[in-house]
């Protein structure tokens, strides 16, 4: 009911409207004073229709159309090429060419054909977007196909039409005519008001003249349009602005149209002049009704003196106006009928003066109509009178024959665009309706109410009887009476003395009747009240032979008064323009549209390739001129350590020189080269420090290689057993001096230099670098482990073949003190790497052989314990007495200890060694001796089993299998706690089943539960030892391994990664399922949806590529400022989305959608490359599609204009260079080394916002659709900026701060009211002398309960240098803390430690600072037992470090939460790695060490002080988790947390990945690089 009264309600409301419309309407006829005045848009001349016969209006179907699909495809598909037809059936033949119009009618009359085709019809607008067809073009045209290339074809562009129509077979394409189809002077005044008010002159009712004596019309200064066609002659648009301001913008066609345009001005002229003689009307009164008459004389010109001589024939005697008439012009006639005149129409203009006499200035007796195109206005302004020369020419000018052919400044010589500057106007015209669907001509002649023609002698029997011919060569085409262009069918009606043929005769006749019958304003009509009856008689007498006369300065009347039509009366005798002796026609041109856009086009893009490799030179600038400050700043220092090296060094030396080392042809560094007395050759570093010594003593012939070409600076010395040593001196006479001195001293010391001189090429490539000896080196302990270890390795089968030759230098090879502690990873001068080196080489010549490594290796992998020991007995064994002595035995502890960089002083070693010896019982004894040495280390052995040495670069070798054997055959033995000399040495050659236990679970131990109790025990043979030894065993022997299969492999670990990243899994397939969901809805939006808009059609698929890469940048542009939003971020983690969205890797998501947004920009960069190429290389009047840019008709848009000329294009061109800026300074490099250029170079992001706004703003291609993404994350982050600028400005007291060890800075400092965070926080920090904009993110180390802030800062790059500096306690001794600023705190996945029941924190280097914070906090709850709070019950820290004395600000941290933890909640483990291996026999030594120091110091470690377990090595941390899993086999989830540098983060992902695929809990982890 509701539905029905709003629809009863809505239908009275507009039959109220409709009704009352209609009234008003009947009341003005009624009155008579409805609308009296004309408009110039042809609207409202019907009343009852307004809109009938107006301009902008579609072509009238009188006909039904023929489209080939009934809608808009072109009618007559398989009707020959037009360009043929026109060929075959109208061209002139050249040996008749003489063929003049036999009724005598005049050129004028053709011309004025052409004022009334311009009158009634504008249908030269193209569709929009263009239609582009191609005319084939016959093989061997002569005009378009002189090569005979046989694939030339003439463009033709399809006629505008009504975007209403072309729907469907109902509503047939109609194609649009732009003028009016009244005869209402629009070829005079224009079609609109708005060109008529600009042809008026100012305050005048005239039109505006651009003379004082009104003889041309003004110029088009205000830039009206005139239709923009390229001089075919000079090939270029003339100027419009010069054009005359005319009504029609086709008037600058030819000069013949021309002078009718100004004819016609002047007439206006005049009868404005007349109308002011007789009354006084205001300006537009006046104007109006001078417009009145012109119109009206028009009319009578063209339908009572031109039309009836076209016909043959006179009208109907007009009967008043008749309101149900329709006026519109037909498609039919358009297309066909009215162009009849162009046979008419003359190949050039004959111009005569008044005296009859030819007025043509040039060689030729006409103006040639092919060569006058669009060029009219400068051929009339070559003389003051040549418009009235050219009008009397006309007048007295035979027009052409009215038959078939055309002449060919029309048929091939007819302009055209650009790209094809002559055409085919019949061609066009046959074309044309095609395009409007016209059925055949006899069909055309049914509907115009004629008789079908039977045969093609019907068609014209006149043509049939004269010239059999044409119609033969018209039957050939078309082979059939049905498929006949109407065109080309009525044309070959027409016969030389009757004019058209029927067809066109009934046409013209319908059309003209319509138009004035169906025109309100027409002049004949006394119901509108414009003319009374004397007027409308005086405007019957008014010829065109008056409007002439009146309106030029000639003296026209000697001419006949039917200047239509030559008659004997004329003065002047007639003429017949001949093809033959006018000039010829320029020929046909083609035109390159990218032509002067090819250098900016190159020079455009390659300046965008080399952008991004500026912002890197740039970059390499600022970063060379901080490195250069720096260099400045320290070259004083430099300076003195060179001047005082000699002083520093100590002894005295014969010489010394400053040179170069060449080390490779890459690598080289400066060297201070010392020779002292001793005939040693000492290298020294610029810091001082020696880096290599050569001693020569022993050396009885030193072999020397001199350079002999270039700057002969070079030398070289040859060391045997070494790599040579390759010197670059400043000249030629240093290197002299320093070999006299050389040659001098080995002289003194028994020995000989010889030199030897060759091309320093051919020495550097004879040289025997480190490089080289470093790779001999590596095959040397190939072959020595291979024969250890009877691997399976054969130097020869190197990827680099190895000669006979080099491989007796591997066994020939000896290695010197430096180069085996490189191997050991240990410093020269340590006392262990004197003492080992000592005891291998057993010859004592300083070196050590190949097969002395091998049997010391051989010795340490495959021997007993015993034998181990025999070895470190003797390292230390210095007298070779066979006892150690207790100043031996502190010195072996002191060395081992010294590696490891223990704190313990001499009194604590020797209260070690006291300790160790007490406990077995040889307290008393001054020596011990190896027994005794056993019986000290027999405890021990599981650890000392398996001990060797660790090389660096080589991997640990299992002992052989025969170890198992020895193994199962001591299974049973056992040991007392204080055992004898001969059970000790037992023991020592004993391998305990246990010790496979002790080598996993020690490693993994975790310091606390029951697994790592058991483990830690080797000597413990209680039944839970006992039992849990044969659960390990049954496990072994119970368990199934599946089958390998490579695929089944990759899935398990597909399937494991997916597990442990399912949340990363799912944002990033949503992100770019988003991304690549807006990329597809824009490309196929523009590749389907908008198709015929014309954007594909001129840019290909690249504006789908383009768009669908524009939508993808505004959204991820977008999303990143979602990514940057650390207030919100944080604040997100504390409630339940922190379950769903993995927030820790917010900062690597924000480098994913940067690099997409990267991604997306090049594509739309390189996609608008082709775009714009493409946008260059068209016509102007193709541009149409672009709504909101407004072309010039006559001038052509350049690539420069693409780029610079708009808006778009150029903020698109600031885009990418502020993108560039930006992503290269956001480089790590780049945040490394000038953090400062990279802080400030983001800041460019808003500049970059604000140009993609502006970008967006022209809508040149759409509406713009950026701020759909960008309002919304926008406004976000305006509020989260806002939070943190509300905190940044506060300025910070520092309470304390301190320069640390290890490069380290602590600052304690207030904390801000209402500032609350968690522990594992961090927060950004900028320092006042630094700059109060340079913000750096730092963890905090305190803890949420303390009343003051802390932060850690190691110095590492410029500005943490700076501020170390800043703090240094020379510096700030006396001096005021400089002021901080604050902001955050900002959450990290850290923060979350308390979620779980236990979690594991795992830290390496300074990454370990987030958990100095969560200890602190822990224990704290921990202590006033608050623990019930948070989920956490067990914390686990394991800290890798390669020395505790890295981070030793640490150790006061776990000292104190050591002292606060009292009921073991949180377990310490600390993993020293300046060591390998854990089995080691360095590594087992301090084992011993450091359980003895324990048992000393209540369980304190000899290396920390803490009660921490300390390891040498790197943990295991696979085996850790499983036996953390062991000790808590309830707990489901465990939380891993890292911080630390990629290797340690990868390796805990690993770990974590692998236990929760062996065990039942799973191992979530968090991680944080640096």
């Amino acid at each position: 009911m509701k539905i029905c009264g709003s629809f009863s309600i809505q239908e009275t409301m507009k039959n109220l409207w409709t009704w009352g419309a209609l009234l008003i309407v009947v009341l003005c006829l009624h009155k008579g004073t409805a609308f009296t005045q004309q408009r110039f848009d042809g609207y409202y001349n019907n009343l009852i229709t307004p809109s009938l016969g107006s301009a902008g209006k579609p072509l009238k179907q009188n006909i039904t159309t023929a489209y080939f699909d009934y809608t808009y495809k072109l009618s007559g598909r398989n009707r020959p090429s037009p360009r043929l037809i026109s060929e075959t059936l109208f061209k002139k033949d050249a040996n008749n060419t003489y063929t003049p119009n036999e009724r005598n009618l005049t050129a004028l009359f053709a011309f004025f054909g052409q004022l009334v085709f311009l009158e009634l019809l504008d249908t030269d607008d193209i569709t929009c977007p263009v239609e582009l067809l191609s005319i084939p073009v016959p093989k061997c045209d002569p005009e378009f196909d002189p090569q005979c290339a046989g694939n030339k074809a003439l463009p033709y562009e399809r006629v505008a039409y009504d975007k209403q129509t072309g729907q469907s077979p109902n509503v047939p394409r109609k194609q649009v005519n732009k003028a009016t189809s009244y005869i209402d002077g629009s070829f005079v005044y224009g079609n609109n008001l708005v060109r008529a008010l600009n042809l008026q002159a100012d305050r005048s009712p005239k039109l505006a003249a651009g003379d004082a004596w009104s003889k041309y019309p003004q110029k088009n200064a205000e830039g009206l349009p005139f239709v923009a066609v390229p001089d075919p002659v000079e090939h270029r648009f003339h100027d419009q602005l010069e054009y005359w301001k005319l009504g029609d913008k086709h008037a600058q066609e030819n000069p013949g149209i021309l002078s009718l345009g100004v004819l016609f001005f002047r007439y206006h002229n005049k009868v404005v002049d007349r109308l002011d003689s007789r009354h006084h009307h205001d300006f537009d009164e006046t104007f109006a009704r001078a417009r009145e008459w012109v119109i009206a004389t028009l009319q009578n010109v063209i339908v009572y003196e031109w039309l009836p001589l076209l016909l043959g024939e006179s009208l109907p005697e007009y009967t008043g106006y008749k309101s149900d008439i329709y006026p519109d012009v037909t498609a039919v006639f358009d297309a066909s009928a009215i162009r009849y005149i162009m046979t008419l129409i003359p190949a050039g203009l004959h111009q005569r003066n008044i005296k009859c006499a030819n007025a043509s200035s040039g060689a030729f007796p006409a103006l040639r109509l092919c060569n006058m195109y669009w060029k009219s206005q400068e051929v009339l302004m070559e003389r003051e009178d040549e418009v009235e020369e050219t009008l009397m020419g006309m007048v007295s000018q035979i027009a052409e024959a009215e038959d078939t052919k055309v002449v060919e400044d029309l048929q091939s010589k007819f302009y055209g665009p650009l790209h094809f500057s002559r055409h085919d106007y019949v061609a066009q015209t046959i074309m044309r309706g095609r395009d409007y669907g016209l059925p055949d001509f006899n069909s055309v002649r049914q509907y115009m109410g004629l008789p079908r023609v039977k045969s093609f002698p019907e068609i014209n029997p006149w043509l049939n009887a004269s010239n059999p011919e044409a119609l033969r060569k018209l039957e050939s085409l078309y082979g059939g009476l049905d498929d006949i262009d109407v065109f080309v069918g009525g044309m070959m009606e027409t016969t030389p003395t009757g004019g058209p043929g029927p067809l066109f005769r009934a046409i013209l006749r319908d059309q003209f009747i319509r138009i004035r019958d169906g025109d309100r304003f027409w002049f004949e009509n006394r119901e509108n009240g414009m003319f009374n009856e004397a007027e409308i008689a005086q405007i019957k007498r008014i010829r065109m032979h008056d409007v002439i006369h009146n309106s030029t300065r000639f003296d026209f009347i000697g001419i006949q008064d039917n200047v239509f039509q030559y008659s004997n009366d004329h003065k002047c005798p007639s003429i017949y323009v001949h093809e033959r002796v006018l000039e010829p026609c320029t020929p046909h041109r083609g035109y390159d549209y990218f032509a002067g856009s090819e250098a900016s086009y190159i020079i455009v893009w390659v300046s965008f390739g080399l952008i991004p490799f500026l912002c890197l030179l740039f970059v390499y600038i600022l970063s060379k001129c901080k490195q250069w400050r720096h260099m400045r700043s320290v070259s004083d220092l430099q300076r003195e350590i060179k001047e005082t090296i000699g002083e520093r060094q100590g002894g005295s030396c014969v010489c010394q020189h400053r040179g170069t080392e060449w080390q490779s042809a890459k690598e080289t560094r400066l060297v201070v080269i010392r020779l002292k007395p001793d005939c040693s050759l000492e290298l020294i570093n610029l810091k001082g420090r020696p880096i290599r010594t050569i001693n020569m003593l022993n050396i009885k012939h030193v072999q020397c290689f001199v350079s002999s070409n270039k700057r002969r600076n070079v030398v070289m010395v040859r060391v045997p057993k070494e790599y040579d040593l390759v010197l670059q001196l400043t000249n030629e006479s240093q290197r002299r001096v320093l070999l006299t001195s050389l040659e001098q001293t080995l002289v003194e010391n028994a020995g000989s230099l010889v030199c030897h001189e060759m091309k320093e090429k051919h020495l550097y490539q004879k040289a025997f670098t480190q490089q080289k000896r470093n790779q001999l080196l590596e095959r040397f302990f190939k072959t020595v482990f291979s024969e250890a270890f009877q691997m399976d390795y054969d130097p020869t089968l190197d990827q680099e073949a190895v000669e006979i030759r080099q491989a007796r230098d591997i066994l020939e090879i000896e290695l010197t003190k430096e180069e085996f502690a490189s191997a050991m990873a240990m410093k020269p001068e340590t006392e262990f790497v004197e003492n080992m080196f000592a005891l291998m080489d057993t010859d004592h010549n300083g070196y050590i052989s190949f097969r002395e490594f091998l049997n010391a290796v051989v010795m340490l992998s495959k021997g007993s314990g015993q034998d181990k020991l025999q070895i470190l007995f003797r390292m230390f064994d210095h007298d070779g007495n066979g006892t150690l002595d207790r100043d031996e035995l502190i010195k072996l502890f002191s060395s081992l200890l010294e590696m490891a960089d223990s704190s313990l002083d001499k009194s604590d070693v020797e209260h070690l060694v006291e300790s160790i010896c007490n406990q077995h019982g040889i307290s008393s004894s001054d020596a011990i001796n190896f027994d005794g040495f056993c019986a000290i280390l027999s405890p021990h052995m599981d650890k000392l089993w398996n001990a060797g040495l660790e090389w660096k670069g080589c991997k640990s070798f299992i002992p052989p299998p025969g170890d198992d054997k020895r193994k199962s055959e001591h299974e049973t033995g056992a040991a007392t706690p204080s055992p004898t000399s001969a059970e000790a040495r037992k023991r020592v050659n004993q391998a305990p089943e246990t010790s496979i236990i002790i080598k996993s679970d020690s490693n993994a131990s975790l310091g606390s539960g029951a697994a790592a109790e058991s483990a830690s025990t080797s000597t413990d043979n209680s039944g839970v030892q006992k039992r849990h030894r044969k659960r390990e065993r049954r496990s072994t022997f119970v368990a199934i391994r599946e089958t390998y299969t490579p695929l089944k492999a990759r899935m398990r670990r597909l399937k494991h990664f997916v597990e442990n990243n399912r949340q990363h899994i799912f944002y990033l397939v949503l992100f770019y399922g988003i991304c690549a969901g807006l990329f597809a809805e824009r490309f196929y939006f523009y590749t389907v949806e908008r198709e015929h808009s014309g954007l594909r059609a001129l840019m290909s698929y690249g504006i789908s590529t383009t768009r669908g890469a524009a939508a993808g940048m505004s959204f991820c542009f977008s999303l990143l400022l979602v990514t940057m939003l650390r207030n919100t971020i944080t604040f997100l983690r504390g409630t339940f989305l922190n379950l769903y969205a993995p927030f820790d890797s917010i900062v690597s998501f924000h480098k994913v959608v940067a690099w997409t947004a990267l991604f997306f920009t090049a594509l739309h960069v390189v996609g608008y490359g082709f775009n714009f190429y493409h946008l260059a290389t068209q016509p102007t009047k193709y541009l149409c599609i672009f709504d909101t840019i407004v072309f010039r008709a006559d001038i052509q848009p350049t690539f420069n204009f693409w780029f610079f000329g708009n808006p778009t294009g150029f903020t698109g061109l600031l885009l990418v260079v502020v993108i560039c800026i930006v992503y290269v300074f956001a480089t790590q490099t780049v945040r490394r080394l000038i953090f400062n250029a990279f802080w400030l170079s983001h800041k460019l992001i808003v500049v970059m916002y604000v140009l993609t706004i502006l970008h967006g703003a022209s809508m040149i291609v759409q509406k713009p659709t950026f701020y759909v993404y960008f309002v919304g994350p926008a406004i976000l982050f305006t509020i989260d900026k806002m939070v943190s600028l509300s905190r940044k400005r506060m300025e910070i007291s520092i309470v304390r701060a301190e320069n640390l060890a290890s490069d380290v800075t602590i600052i304690e400092f207030k904390r801000p009211p209402r500032f609350d965070f968690k522990s594992g926080q961090w927060v950004r920090i900028a320092c006042l002398p630094l700059g109060s904009n340079e913000y750096h993110p730092f963890t905090l180390t305190s803890a949420p309960h303390e009343d003051t802030l802390s932060v850690h800062i190691r110095a590492v790059g410029p500005w943490t240098i700076a501020l170390r500096n800043t703090f240094d306690q020379e510096y700030s001794k006396d001096a005021i803390y400089p002021k901080l600023f604050l902001d955050g705190p900002y959450g990290a996945g850290q923060q979350d430690w308390y979620t779980y029941d236990v979690s594991v924190l795992v830290g390496a280097g300074i990454g370990v600072t987030p958990y100095a914070s969560i200890l602190k906090d822990f224990v704290h709850m921990t202590s006033i037992k608050s623990t019930y709070k948070i989920r956490c019950q067990k914390l686990y820290f394991i800290w890798v470090t390669g020395s505790q004395r890295h981070f030793e600000w640490l150790l006061d941290i776990l000292k104190e939460v050591e002292a606060i933890d009292t009921k073991g909640m949180v377990s310490i483990d600390i993993f020293i790695t300046q060591f390998f291996q854990n089995f080691d026999l360095r590594t087992a030594m301090l084992y011993i060490c450091e359980e003895h120091f324990q048992k000393l110091s209540g369980g304190k470690s000899v290396f920390t002080s803490l009660k921490a377990n300390t390891h040498f090595g790197r943990p295991h941390l696979s085996s850790m988790f499983k036996t953390l899993h062991r000790t808590h086999p309830t707990v489901r989830k465990v939380g891993v947390f890292s911080c630390g540098p990629p290797g340690v983060t990868k390796s805990v992902e690993r770990a974590c990945v692998e236990s929760s695929r062996s065990t039942k809990a799973l191992f979530e982890h968090h991680f944080e690089n640096f």
